[in-house]
């Protein structure tokens, strides 16, 4: 139907109707709902067999579409991935199957192109200029015309901005609007992620203006309504270099066992209004992104950092959950409400986990008139962990690490980041709200977004129990898995001298958490229910949450709610997937930080661990930096060598030397590529030398390579 005959069925029959029915049409064309075709008519994607997603590209040419709905990827060939590239969204037919048994898919309709700006190095090539993207997915060299190098030498890494998008027939075009230089050091990292990436980093003018018209301090008639809790000591703990300041906690023991908490959190939504400025650019953004030295946030810092953060001795408005939870740590009663609070202290993980736990004389006597409520909380967090241990929740280690840099701004060392119990103290408190305002909007009925995590997919939980009996460990059949089935395999792997093989093993067989408007569940944390509540400064969820929670607690009924659950279903996507690009960009920095680093290393040893094995080599990790580097397979000893899938190893055919995850062996730093992100190792010495070698096992002939 065409959009008059729409508006005609709907009884729109001025041209101001006529025309917003166009709007709203050419908004449900872009979300890959409706499509419209060449007689300008609109029809039901779904209903013509079309699928809307994200196009996921591969180095190699061919690439997959992510479909925005819950069913499996769609393979896109080579020639099909030549119209579009890598984050484009795009509806697409299934046209068959390909020689794997893969839907395979043809490109219908290109929704809307990935951000134009790319990182790479300019060249030329018989007298053409082109930029080749840093991004290995970005598949195409980008085309730059004759006089829009902007300066730029052959070599140069450079920003460039897509001008006229690739067709079936020919490249992407693009201009170079920025020259890094040839060597891109440690300052730029950032720059090249956000470019790279997309992250929106400048503020629109209209946001800085409404923003500017925000009160620094909380007025009286803000106080209002709400419940005064000035004089209960809250604080907040967080890292020794946070600046925003989003969550506090205050505990005392309850009567008749169990304690009585609060979890008051910066109260973002009573500034940050719908439809406004402010609004769109958070929801934009979707969550702050956080470097090295920097962050991209959410929110202006005159919110972030200013009146939205808990800061002491300040009044601030505040959301907050109060829970009962009896001395088993479970939560028997929660109730949310606003507030205005002032930070009692702002106190660090340090000094929390010095004062209670390695009881620092010093140190307790600086935080003597919050110390009692410390110990309050400790106490409380035994009791959540517990409760944690008892439902079978997983618990990975860490493998964040930072950096420490020089008086110059250079990367001095890098080191594992770590945890103490105060860092989960405020870990187990923030759960449990999350749990309490999941609860609670399920039982109201206002749509929301929930964080969902699912069980591990069918294939990679197959792929789990074959390796797992090769170690002689067995788990339940998938359809009776339990959280607590994987962490007792976790458990038994901490006592075997091959546990680090068996963690990173059942850590890849994980799903990715999202955010989805359906109460799924978090597998992981096992809970039925768990949204985010608890950051809304940084993550555009929670701000979604404490919104739905005020209407809720107003008696508001779901149907007259700001959102429908169709919305909240694009939000999720939204969100996820801005979730992502936020990892994928800290992700970028760390690897080139490191890269940085491992330079002024080159020819030194390191003590390596196998943490990934492929038919070309083994990924090695240095323990003490988190740096992972590629010993290829031309850089073991010479012979033919044979992949084994099963047991994640590479064995040699003539002389049965086996390399498999977790081993660890001496290795030399060989070559680093900081534009490329990638670190080359060498073995240390003729021959590896390990603890648990293995014996000189031969496995079949699967994923045969040879030494060259």
């Amino acid at each position: 139907m065409k959009a008059e005959a729409i508006a005609d069925e709907l009884g729109h029959k001025s041209a101001e109707g006529i025309e917003a029915m166009r709007s709203l049409l050419d908004e449900l064309v872009g979300q890959g709902r409706l499509l419209q075709n060449r007689r300008g008519g609109y029809g039901i994607a779904a209903r013509m067999n079309l699928i809307a997603g994200t196009v996921i590209a591969n180095a190699e040419g061919f690439g997959f579409l992510k479909p925005d709905e819950g069913q499996g990827d769609i393979y896109l060939p080579p020639n099909t991935m030549r119209q579009v590239l890598h984050g484009d969204r795009a509806l697409v037919s299934v046209v068959g199957r390909d020689r794997r048994d893969r839907p395979e898919g043809a490109i219908v309709s290109i929704l809307s192109r990935r951000p134009p700006r790319v990182v790479g190095r300019y060249l030329e090539e018989a007298g053409f200029g082109v930029v080749a993207p840093d991004d290995r997915r970005i598949h195409q060299d980008l085309l730059i015309p004759k006089g829009a190098a902007g300066g730029a030498a052959p070599g140069d890494v450079v920003v460039a901005e897509i001008t006229e998008p690739p067709t079936a027939h020919r490249q992407p075009v693009a201009k170079v609007v920025r020259v890094l230089g040839e060597e891109v050091g440690t300052a730029l990292a950032v720059d090249m992620a956000i470019e790279s990436h997309g992250l929106p980093h400048e503020w629109p003018e209209a946001v800085l203006k409404q923003a500017a018209k925000i009160s620094d301090t909380v007025k009286p008639a803000q106080r209002k309504d709400r419940e005064d809790l000035r004089e209960v000591p809250l604080v907040t703990i967080d890292g020794e270099d946070a600046r925003d300041f989003d969550d506090a906690v205050w505990c005392e023991p309850a009567r008749g066992g169990g304690f009585r908490l609060i979890v008051a959190i910066a109260d973002v939504a009573s500034y940050v209004i719908p439809g406004t400025p402010l609004d769109d650019e958070a929801q934009a953004r979707g969550t702050s992104v956080y470097f090295p030295q920097r962050v991209v946030p959410m929110l202006p810092e005159k919110l972030s950092n200013g009146i939205c953060s808990l800061k002491p001795n300040v009044d601030r408005l505040c959301l907050c959950c109060e829970m009962r939870v009896d001395k088993n740590g479970e939560v028997t009663r929660s109730r949310f409400f606003s507030g205005v609070m002032r930070s009692a202290a702002r106190l660090t993980y340090r000094q929390v986990w010095q004062a209670i736990g390695e009881k620092r004389a010093e140190v307790r006597e600086h935080l003597q008139h919050v110390l009692p409520q410390i110990e309050n909380l400790y106490a409380l967090y035994q009791r959540f962990a517990a409760r944690r241990a008892a439902r079978g929740a997983l618990d990975f280690e860490g493998q964040e690490v930072r950096f420490v840099f020089d008086v110059d701004g250079n990367i001095d060392a890098v080191k594992p980041y770590e945890r103490n119990p105060a860092h989960k103290l405020i870990e187990e408190c923030m759960i449990a709200a999350n749990v309490a305002a999941a609860k609670f909007l399920k039982r109201s009925k206002i749509p929301t977004l929930y964080r969902v995590h699912p069980r591990p997919p069918v294939h990679k939980y197959e792929e789990l129990v074959a390796f797992l009996s090769s170690v002689a460990i067995t788990i339940p059949a998938y359809e009776d898995l339990t959280p607590a089935d994987l962490m007792l395999v976790l458990e038994k792997a901490r006592k075997r001298p091959d546990g680090a093989l068996i963690h990173a093993v059942v850590l890849r067989s994980q799903s990715l958490a999202t955010y989805a408007p359906a109460c799924d569940g978090h597998f992981g944390l096992a809970l039925g229910a768990y949204g985010h509540f608890t950051s809304p400064i940084r993550r555009y969820p929670d701000l979604l949450v404490h919104r739905a929670i005020y209407h809720a607690l107003a008696g508001g009924k779901p149907d007259a709610y700001t959102y429908s659950d169709a919305r909240m279903g694009d939000l999720g996507r939204h969100c996820s997937a801005t979730e992502r690009r936020a990892d994928e960009a800290s992700r970028d920095v760390v690897d080139r930080l490191k890269c940085a680093y491992m330079e002024r290393h080159l020819g030194d040893e390191f003590e390596g661990v196998v943490s990934g094995v492929a038919t070309f080599g083994l990924f090695v990790e240095i323990p003490e930096t988190k740096i992972t580097g590629m010993v290829h397979v031309t850089q073991l000893p010479n012979d033919y060598y044979h992949y084994d899938q099963r047991r994640h190893a590479l064995v040699g055919e003539r002389r049965g030397l086996k390399f498999q995850l977790a081993d660890r062996f001496k290795i030399k730093v060989l070559r680093v590529d900081a534009v490329d992100r990638k670190i080359d190792f060498k073995l240390a010495g003729d021959e590896p030398t390990r603890a648990d070698t293995g014996g000189r096992q031969q496995f079949g002939d699967r994923g045969k390579r040879r030494r060259r």
